[in-house]
């Protein structure tokens, strides 16, 4: 694939950035026997902690309400339309990085809002640590600058190590819907 290199690079994220999908991540805490609930911004923070590594086994996590397709899933219509904007320009290329573990369900989920993804390049995690997508996004296209659109501030933090890392130019929006 020859992708123009030099671009401005727009990253978007797909959760509460460009679709609010009102979705929890279920944990299980099996050594109090509690249940608790975190929102998808809230997340990374509680793994930064590093909870799971410091007591293996203690939590089960269910994240089936970022499975598939977001049947509950409405538009933020600013980043959503600015990313349709953007997919339009001859200066720009738009990625999107997710943490979810599968691209199907933000796929089409994009489709059926008019997103013209193949325009796109489509990267999934499958972890709260997303670095290895910015990386790949900085080695595929070789930026002249990064723009973010995130609503968790630790992956626009992610997204700065690794622009300082590469030396390319790094802004960021944070997005509150």
């Amino acid at each position: 694939m020859n992708l123009p290199k030099n671009k401005h690079v727009h990253i978007f994220d797909f959760d509460e950035t460009l679709c609010k999908t009102n979705g929890k991540v279920s944990i299980i805490d099996n050594d109090e026997e509690i249940r608790f609930f975190l929102h998808p911004s809230d997340y990374p923070e509680w793994r930064e902690e590093r909870w799971v590594e410091n007591y293996p086994g203690r939590f089960e996590m269910d994240f089936s309400e970022f499975t598939g397709y977001p049947t509950k899933g409405t538009a933020i219509s600013g980043t959503l339309t600015l990313l349709k904007i953007l997919l339009t320009s001859e200066e720009d290329h738009c990625v999107l990085v997710t943490g979810r573990d599968e691209l199907s369900g933000p796929r089409a989920w994009l489709l059926n809002h008019g997103v013209d993804v193949d325009k796109m390049i489509i990267l999934c995690s499958g972890d709260p640590n997303k670095r290895m997508c910015y990386e790949s996004v900085i080695n595929t296209l070789q930026p002249d600058q990064i723009t973010i659109y995130e609503d968790t501030s630790i992956y626009i933090e992610q997204c700065r190590e690794v622009c300082t890392k590469y030396e390319v130019p790094f802004d960021f929006k944070l997005i509150k819907a």
